[in-house]
């Protein structure tokens, strides 16, 4: 008889076990400061290098079913959830407390996505864009499996124009999976965000995440030029780690947003009340 695949697999299946177990347990009960997060990549190393290829454990209440090797960002919510773009997650769970509309582009597997939909409950609509299959299967398997209804997933990249583009996958991290125009990959479809939020029937945005690993500016730039402002959201937390020609940061500062906090890697961009 072969083995389960991880989709059909019940949860806990892959739950970490003896010395690992507790291992990640003393992990995720340090306090989520500086001088912590510099102990937990030190206490980590003698479990990372032995995760298995998929983790089951709670992480925010969650059940969730996750990859240990593979995708960075999975590995940090397994060792790390305290210290996973704190600021920022925490930015958007007081924006959305009281409900709004918030969606995910580049969702990956769905950490801002589950962190909302956690700490936010069912007021808040999450709307996370994925277009890599297998990042979306894993992340609808653990919408389900966590009866996270107010979250949809859409298998989709959004861009500049209608049409398709190429995922290539990124080297050995899926979290590096980008779009182009050509070249070799799986070709996917793609639309702009004024179309989608038309057929979504979507007038507003309340807040927004983006990582789309170089893509941002051709995602964001039909919004700005043909939604009314009243649509825009009042928060976008963007990663500029690689905006090294500052284009994504001035776009958005061009358009009124202010620079209101940084992670390691992202900005908190705030759009004044006009």
């Amino acid at each position: 008889m072969s083995p389960l695949s991880p989709i059909e697999a019940p949860w806990g299946t892959y739950a970490p076990k003896g010395w690992r177990a507790a291992w990640i347990r003393l992990l995720h009960g340090l306090p989520a400061s500086g001088v912590w997060r510099r102990l937990a990549l030190w206490l980590r190393k003698p479990v990372k290098g032995g995760l298995g290829a998929w983790v089951d454990l709670e992480v925010w209440g969650l059940r969730l079913r996750l990859r240990g090797r593979g995708n960075l960002s999975e590995q940090r919510l397994i060792l790390m959830p305290q210290f996973l773009d704190a600021a920022e997650l925490e930015a958007l769970a007081a924006e959305l407390k009281q409900g709004g509309t918030f969606l995910d582009i580049g969702a990956n597997a769905g950490v801002y996505s589950l962190r909302v939909a956690s700490a936010c409950g069912s007021a808040a609509r999450v709307e996370a864009f994925e277009p890599d299959p297998e990042l979306g299967a894993m992340l609808r398997w653990n919408l389900e499996r966590n009866s996270l209804t107010h979250v949809t997933l859409h298998p989709i990249a959004l861009g500049s124009s209608e049409g398709e583009v190429v995922l290539s996958a990124g080297d050995g991290n899926k979290g590096e999976n980008k779009v182009s125009t050509s070249g070799s990959g799986l070709r996917v479809p793609m639309t702009t965000l004024p179309k989608w939020m038309a057929q979504q029937e979507i007038s507003t945005i309340d807040a927004l995440k983006i990582d789309v690993e170089g893509h941002e500016i051709a995602v964001l730039q039909p919004l700005f030029h043909e939604m009314p402002r009243s649509s825009w959201p009042r928060l976008v937390v963007c990663e500029l780690a690689h905006d090294q020609d500052r284009s994504l940061a001035e776009l958005l500062t061009s358009h009124g947003y202010q620079l209101s906090g940084r992670g390691r890697l992202n900005g908190i961009y705030r759009l004044p009340v006009s």
